[in-house]
């Protein structure tokens, strides 16, 4: 089976399909948890951890033959210039092996997230210092951020050990993202801690978290409220108990006791994030209120304005729309997030053309595919074809990093309405600014075989298999042209053979040997591929295919049935009509 669908995503031919619902659409508006106890630092705060960075390293006497570049690091830090201190600081610790630079290397790379080089300097740190707390706590801080909370749950527990203030939570979020059996190891050593040491409560929210994780709700409740029993107004336990009623569907209780957290916890972001996201679903208004305070108190989060943004587009705020749209474009990535989603919501609109603006706005690189694809999709059911087509060409020349991307779209369009030479035409013209692009020789080869033009199938397919031996779907792609367009059956069979071996379960694969089977008279054995093939998809083509066979074989209630099958999804499949045409059957 020759594979015909330039396989980029959502059908672009399909009418432009209608939300169900604006928030349920956009992840930005799902209640998380995974990372909800990562250490959270508050404006102010973080100043005063430079500052008091700054004011520390002052305090103690710089080793002589350092003396300038710490300097030039204590002014940096000063200035606020962090990446110089620590750059400084990094060499001098190398140059001079300074416990005290060194720790101050440990604390800015931790303060900077610079996990690799804080684990380094802590280790050094508590070599020469077994007793600091602080210095296994930014050892074990660090690890985590690694992905490696097993490894750094020994120091977080060494702090806890020594009297230090340990946030064992922090590592439990990261180690949600490791497999299960990581997790249920973190949380045995969680188990076996809390018998040595039963009211600590950064242990408990730790071992809560998992719970939540899980879906043990109601131990997870059970044991944060024990939390908050003793520290009512602690923030993380409070994010558990929030999210873990609303998993639970306590959607009434968890809102009450959010806004009792953000009373409580007035600068916190994700108390308040989660605030704003459940009010989303009951009242706009009041959501609006907690995103522009979120925003507020979070300049620099761009994601947050991206939301009330969206917030405010429901509302039909179109001038604060436009001012926060605006407001973005210094962030070239949300600029282009935002224009996507606005497109999709004008296509929920059906307000078309603006749709299609917002998406030509919308070229960042995680947006442009799908944008590109709604754009064609728009295009092709309000305009015509030769329309949609000068879009794509002029959006191929205003993004020429893209070309290849929108040549195939362009090439799937011109394929669909069965206008071949044209898409021939379009990929050689491609293929002259390209010439080594597998996938411009891969499409352009499906035009070739439909036009009848075997050289040029071989060719192109050729090209690609010589560079990629063991590539089965080119492979596929010439056994089964060969077959289909000469009498090179066995040379055919070959090719389909070698890339069956390489993806023995591929429907179309087995579908194309099949076929082969069929062609060189053995039926029986063609019917047992095809029926195998037709199990994995209900494909038109290969309901063809099998319906043939199932005919030649003399089962011909069957066959029927399964070209009937293949009409269901593809009506007027033209290689359905074509076979039954072959066979005199067309007016049965």
């Amino acid at each position: 089976m020759l594979i015909l669908a330039f396989n980029y995503g959502t059908d672009i031919f399909a009418m432009p399909q209608i939300f169900t619902s604006l928030f349920l659409s956009f992840a930005i508006f799902t209640l998380g948890g995974c990372a909800a106890l990562m250490p959270e630092s508050e404006p102010k705060q973080a100043n005063e951890n430079a500052s008091k960075l700054s004011s520390e390293a002052i305090a103690r006497p710089f080793p002589e033959d350092a003396f300038f570049d710490l300097l030039v690091a204590e002014i940096a830090l000063r200035n606020q210039d962090l990446e110089t201190a620590l750059d400084n600081y990094t060499y001098q610790a190398e140059k001079t092996g300074d416990l005290g630079v060194i720790i101050t290397t440990a604390k800015l790379a931790q303060y900077l997230d610079r996990s690799d080089i804080a684990i380094i300097y802590a280790q050094r740190w508590v070599s020469a210092e077994p007793d600091a707390a602080e210095g296994y706590f930014i050892l074990s801080s660090a690890l985590a951020k690694t992905q490696d909370p097993l490894t750094a749950l020994p120091y977080m527990v060494k702090v806890l050990d020594l009297g230090g203030d340990s946030n064992f939570a922090a590592l439990a979020a990261t180690v949600l993202a490791r497999p299960e059996t990581e997790q249920l190891e973190f949380l045995q050593e969680l188990n076996t801690q809390l018998k040595l040491h039963p009211g600590d409560n950064t242990l408990k929210i730790a071992k809560a978290l998992i719970l939540q994780y899980q879906k043990q709700e109601a131990a997870a409740l059970k044991l944060i409220r024990e939390v908050l029993n003793e520290e009512p107004d602690n923030p993380h336990a409070l994010l558990i108990e929030t999210r873990t009623l609303s998993q639970l569907g306590r959607n009434d209780e968890a809102l009450t006791r959010l806004r009792y957290a953000v009373d409580q916890n007035p600068r916190h972001k994700r108390l308040r994030h989660d605030l704003a996201r459940h009010l989303v679903k009951i009242d706009l208004f009041q959501a609006k209120a907690q995103y522009e305070e979120l925003v507020r108190q979070n300049p620099s989060e761009r994601d947050l304005l991206l939301e009330l943004m969206l917030i405010n587009r429901e509302l039909s705020n179109t001038d604060e729309v436009a001012a926060q749209l605006q407001s973005l474009n210094d962030t070239p990535e949300l600029r282009s997030r935002a224009n996507y989603i606005l497109g999709r919501l004008d296509e929920e609109d059906r307000n078309w053309q603006n749709a299609i603006d917002h998406y030509l706005q919308a070229t960042g690189s995680d947006e442009f595919h799908q944008s590109s694809q709604r754009i064609a999709s728009i295009s092709l059911a309000i305009e015509d074809v030769d329309k949609t087509l000068a879009r794509l060409r002029a959006l191929r020349l205003n993004h020429p990093e893209q070309t290849v991307f929108v040549y195939l779209l362009e090439a799937e369009i011109l394929r669909k309405e069965m206008r071949y030479q044209q898409g021939y035409d379009l990929l050689t013209a491609a293929l002259k600014t390209d010439t080594n692009d597998e996938e411009l020789r891969y499409a352009r080869s499906l035009f070739s075989e439909r036009l009848g033009n075997i050289d040029a199938v071989e060719s192109d397919l050729q090209y690609i298999i010589d560079r990629d031996p063991e590539n089965a779907t080119a492979l596929n792609a010439l056994g089964y042209s060969l077959a289909n367009l000469s009498t090179r059956l066995d040379e055919a069979e070959a090719l389909v053979k070698r890339a069956l071996e390489l993806e023995p379960n591929d429907p179309a694969i087995i579908d194309s040997y099949g076929w082969i089977m069929l062609l060189k008279g053995n039926i029986k054995e063609a019917v047992t591929l095809l029926e195998r093939a037709f199990k994995y998809t209900q494909d038109h083509e290969i309901a063809a295919h099998l319906g043939e066979a199932l005919w030649l074989s003399g089962d011909k209630d069957r066959a029927k049935v399964v070209w009937e099958a293949g009409l269901k999804d593809t009506p007027n499949s033209p290689i359905i009509m074509e076979t039954l045409r072959r066979l005199g059957l067309f007016n049965e």
